[in-house]
């Protein structure tokens, strides 16, 4: 735990932290914002709220799975590789 993501570009943006849930994966708790909108603390509220399951894909990749998300779709999912 301790780790945190700021995403700074793009049209939607996130802010968040994520904790340890054991060996396999980590939760992160983040706020949406978009463009340029400040991004509200987490708990501002289910519009802006996000909680996801991460995974370490391999060593240069992460995702984020964010189901149920408040907007558009029944799945999102944001990948990370280096």
């Amino acid at each position: 735990s301790g780790w945190m993501l700021e995403k700074t570009t793009g049209s939607q943006r996130t802010k968040g932290r994520f904790f340890d849930d054991g060996e396999k994966r980590s939760i992160y708790l983040g706020s949406l914002s978009v463009n340029d909108d400040p991004a509200k603390p987490y708990g501002g509220g289910p519009q802006s709220d996000q909680v996801g399951y991460t995974f370490r894909n391999s060593a240069n990749e992460w995702r984020i799975e964010f189901p149920a998300p408040y907007y558009e779709s029944k799945l999102d999912i944001l990948e990370f590789k280096r």
